[in-house]
């Protein structure tokens, strides 16, 4: 009986979604530069900013003029033409160029990329090495290190696959098509703030040449060091300008086709009332939105919003409510708190693999209220760990920082999320390095260095009693720090209690075991509990990567088979049910600022009832 309710459903939001995405090109051509927000002959071509011969103006800017072109793929001349076209400055491979033409709106801005490339491949698995155009903005040119609340890195493949490493999906929308010698991409980038004539945005532009699963090369408009993915301060800029007085912006059925694809994908056999969606997709298909010549904003809007509020009554069934789902991290928990924490940086000496020893350092998050004098309050410890390539100094920079997952941990406890607890990044570089021997380190140098100096609940720094002290103890990372997470579960169960393994799978049986050897690895780390005193009840594992993520193969088949495996992992979102779950998040790749919403999610799930 389930099934026939929600075959209608699922064929109705098939055909919506069909219309929407190829119906696209029937939409009433609102040109902003007709001045009256309905189609018909543009007028004039606003002023010109003068621009030398590879499209840049007098101070090497990039420069768009007011217009809204249809996402479509197909190039829309009466738009475009009025755009400079502006040629890379630095390209790093050969036999492919491109093109790049910018415009801009009330609401966003439009970016089109004509890349010349006779030899494209999406053959890797990792988004950044297929043949693809990169889109990085700063819309507040601030041109901060650390990509903020403003910043955005997306990534849109020349099959129209778009990949996310900063922003919100929800304010993207492209389109391509392979042309004989080519692709084209055309991408409108939703804006936070409402833009207007001589802003200058932050902005660089990126294409990646790929070749079979490789990419062989990149063609940058403004950065020549290959940063721009993790340092505003290398883009270039942007200067908006041409919007007259009565000029207005086209028509915004982006958003609604977005909500509808994103609807699409939903699973509905896991909802009780999936009919309350199925009415909502109803009213989009009798209004005709995208056939209707007459349409207004204000009948898209009013279908967004009609839609937005059937999903917001879906209920779940109690088996898909067993889930634990990817909550994207509110803008608010971005910026600083009224009541900071404090970084502290310790130093130490541990064994190397030659006999001697290594000066090295981890820091110390201590939260807002942290009395180094008042030995009655104790703390929980998270020990969080960078990827490779990275260091100790990634996660909260040092004293007098405030990188974001700072500032989201600030937030999180001044706001109730989480209790005040102490976080200590260390590096698994140095010492022996090696991710298989790290959790030596932790236990012998560490843990007992960083829990006798601050009010935590160990008593000393003796093995008894960090042992007698697990349960208020939590090790995670990202990447190869998720690797080193396994590891300590593997070799330090009797230490630490909690586990948050980010994007990464256990290399225990092999190298990117998780992914080649999944049934086997399970069982292994199955074993580890098996033959211990510990029972499921003594031990959490809270995992999550993206879907895009390139360590998405590996860890997904191991988190599958360890499901299976419900004597050891209980597998529920409920911490008093379960031991054990996974988040998924939809076009996550590998980068930070997906693994700092990650922790944003688990975080609330530590410690839970520890006293």
């Amino acid at each position: 009986m389930k099934r026939k309710t929600i075959k209608p459903v699922l064929t109705i939001l098939v055909a919506v979604a069909l219309v929407f995405t190829y119906s696209s090109s029937s939409l009433p051509d609102v040109s902003a530069s007709s001045g009256n927000g309905k189609s018909g002959k543009s007028a004039a071509p606003p002023k010109k900013i003068p621009v030398d011969k590879d499209g840049f103006d007098s101070e090497g800017r990039m420069v768009a003029y007011f217009g809204s072109p249809l996402i479509d793929g197909e190039v829309d001349k009466k738009e475009w033409k009025h755009a400079p076209k502006v040629k890379p400055k630095y390209i790093n491979t050969d036999n492919v160029s491109a093109t790049f033409q910018a415009l801009w709106d009330d609401d966003a801005i439009y970016i089109l990329a004509e890349v010349k490339d006779k030899n494209l491949s999406v053959e890797s698995g990792t988004p950044y090495m297929q043949d693809s155009v990169e889109v990085f903005l700063d819309e507040n040119n601030d041109k901060s290190q650390e990509y903020g609340m403003d910043d955005l890195h997306i990534r849109v493949n020349y099959e129209n696959a778009l990949s996310v490493d900063n922003g919100n999906a929800d304010d993207y929308y492209t389109a391509t098509k392979k042309t004989k010698d080519g692709y084209i991409v055309e991408a409108r980038i939703g804006l936070k703030g409402k833009p207007e004539n001589g802003q200058v945005l932050g902005i660089e532009l990126q294409v990646n040449d790929a070749v079979g699963s490789e990419r062989v090369g990149t063609i940058n408009v403004f950065d020549s060091t290959g940063n721009a993915w993790n340092d505003t301060s290398v883009f270039g800029e942007i200067v908006l300008a041409g919007k007259k007085k009565n000029d207005t912006s086209g028509l915004n059925p982006y958003d609604l086709i977005n909500l509808v694809k994103k609807t699409l994908k939903m699973d509905f056999s896991l909802y009780k009332n999936s009919n309350v969606v199925m009415e909502a997709i109803g009213d989009v298909t009798e209004s005709a939105l995208i056939n209707e010549k007459k349409v207004k904003q204000e009948q898209i809007d009013e279908q967004y919003d009609a839609l937005q509020e059937a999903i917001s009554k879906l209920e779940m069934t109690e088996e898909a409510a067993n889930e634990k789902y990817f909550t994207p991290l509110p803008d608010e928990y971005r910026i600083e708190s009224e009541q900071p924490g404090t970084i502290e940086t310790l130093h130490y000496q541990t064994e190397n693999l030659d006999g001697g020893k290594d000066d090295k350092k981890f820091h110390v998050y201590l939260p807002h209220g942290y009395d180094e004098s008042d030995s009655s309050k104790k703390y929980n410890v998270l020990y969080l760990m960078h990827g490779g390539g990275e260091n100790e100094d990634l996660i909260f920079g040092g004293p007098n920082e405030s990188r974001e997952m700072k500032r989201i941990i600030d937030n999180m406890i001044a706001k109730g999320d989480i209790e005040p607890l102490i976080v200590v990044t260390p590096s698994f570089y140095g010492g022996k390095g090696d991710v298989a021997l790290f959790h030596e380190e932790l236990v012998n140098d560490i843990i007992p260095l960083a829990e006798t100096e601050y009010h935590t609940y160990a008593q000393s720094g003796s093995r008894e009693d960090i042992k007698a002290s697990r349960a208020h103890r939590a090790f995670g990372g990202f990447s190869m720090g998720s690797v080193t997470t396994w590891h300590t579960f593997a070799e330090a169960l009797d230490y630490v209690k909690y586990y948050m393994p980010l994007s990464g799978d256990s290399w225990a049986i092999e190298d990117s075991g998780g992914g080649s050897k999944p049934k086997e690895t399970a069982e292994y780390l199955a074993n580890v509990v098996r033959n211990s005193e510990y029972t499921p009840e003594d031990f959490y594992i809270f995992s999550a990567t993206g879907n895009q993520d390139i360590a998405y193969p590996n860890l997904k088949p191991q988190v599958d088979e360890m499901r299976k495996l419900s004597d050891v992992f209980i597998y529920s979102s409920d911490t008093n049910k379960g031991n054990f779950y996974f988040i998924e998040a939809d076009g996550g790749v590998h980068s930070w600022y997906w693994q700092n919403q990650f922790i944003y999610n688990i975080l609330p799930d530590l410690f839970v009832d520890e006293e």
